[in-house]
C-alpha cells in the first residue's frame, strides 16, 4: 500500500492537497496522513513511502525534514511544495523527487504524482534467489551492487551480503529495464546509490569503492547522466 504523509503549516493548503491526492488515487490502495509541522511529522517518519513538504514551515523547514528522512530512508519519494524557486539546490541536495510551486496547478500536479506513482513502482520489484532450496525475495531497491567471485553471486544490499550460486549474465538480464549497470565483468551497479566516479572506480553513497572497467567508462558516464537527468524531472 502507498502510504503518503502530506506536511503543510497551512491548513487549507494542506487539506487542498489532500483533496487532489484522493482524486488522482482513485485507483490506487493508498493511505494519507496529515500534519501541521515537521516535528509532528519525524515522530512518524519511519511509516511513509512519500512526502508531500512545505518548505517554509514554523519549527523546522521542510529541507531539514527531508535530511532526517533521508538518514533513514534512501528510496523514499519526497516532493517539496514551495512558494518559491531559489530552493531548488537544496532540494537536489537531499535527493528530492520533484518540487511544485505554489499556487499549485493541478495539471501540473497530476503529472507529477503519475511520474511519482511510477518511481514507487520501480521501489516495490524484487527478484527471487534459491538459497539451499529456500526462495528468498530481495527488493532491487535495497542492492547496492552484485559482485560475481568464483561462480557465486554476492548481492549487497543496504544491511546484509546475500550469496549463492548464480551468473552474473543471467542476472543483468534479470535486471534489464531497471536502473543498474553492468560496469565491470565481475560487477553490476545501482545507479542509485553512486555518489562519483573515475575512469575506473565508481564510488559508492556508503563510501564503498567499486571497479569500473575501462571499455565500459564511457557508456557508464551517459548512462548515470541520463539517470540523473531523468530524476530531475
Amino acid at each position: 500500500m502507498l502510504k503518503i504523509a502530506v506536511c503543510e503549516d497551512d491548513q487549507n493548503q494542506r487539506q487542498d492537497l489532500v483533496k487532489m491526492l484522493e482524486r488522482n488515487l482513485n485507483k490506487e490502495q493508498y493511505d494519507i496522513s496529515e500534519f501541521s509541522n515537521g516535528e509532528e511529522l519525524l515522530l512518524s517518519i519511519k511509516k511513509f513511502n512519500m512526502y508531500f513538504l512545505d518548505i517554509q514551515m514554523n519549527g523546522l523547514t521542510g529541507i531539514e525534514v527531508a535530511k532526517k528522512i533521508r538518514s533513514i530512508n534512501e528510496i523514499s519519494v519526497i516532493i517539496f511544495i514551495t512558494g518559491f524557486k531559489g530552493y531548488v539546490f537544496e532540494a537536489f541536495d537531499v535527493r528530492a523527487f520533484h518540487y511544485i510551486l505554489k499556487p499549485v496547478q493541478e495539471e501540473k500536479f497530476k503529472e507529477i504524482l503519475r511520474s511519482a506513482l511510477t518511481q514507487f513502482e520501480k521501489n516495490d520489484k524484487f527478484i527471487i534467489t534459491r538459497i539451499m532450496g529456500n526462495l528468498n525475495k530481495i527488493f532491487i531497491k535495497d542492492i547496492l551492487y552484485i559482485e560475481s567471485e568464483q561462480r557465486k553471486l554476492k548481492v549487497h544490499t543496504s544491511c546484509n551480503i546475500i550469496e549463492y550460486y548464480y551468473k552474473i549474465s543471467d542476472m543483468e538480464h534479470e535486471l534489464q529495464g531497471s536502473d543498474f549497470f553492468r560496469c565491470h565483468k565481475s560487477y553490476i551497479v545501482n545507479l542509485r546509490y553512486v555518489q562519483s566516479f573515475d575512469s575506473s572506480s565508481i564510488t559508492l553513497r556508503n563510501c564503498e569503492k567499486i571497479y569500473l572497467s575501462k571499455y565500459k567508462s564511457a557508456d557508464f558516464s551517459r548512462k548515470f547522466m541520463y539517470y540523473l537527468k531523468n530524476e530531475e524531472q
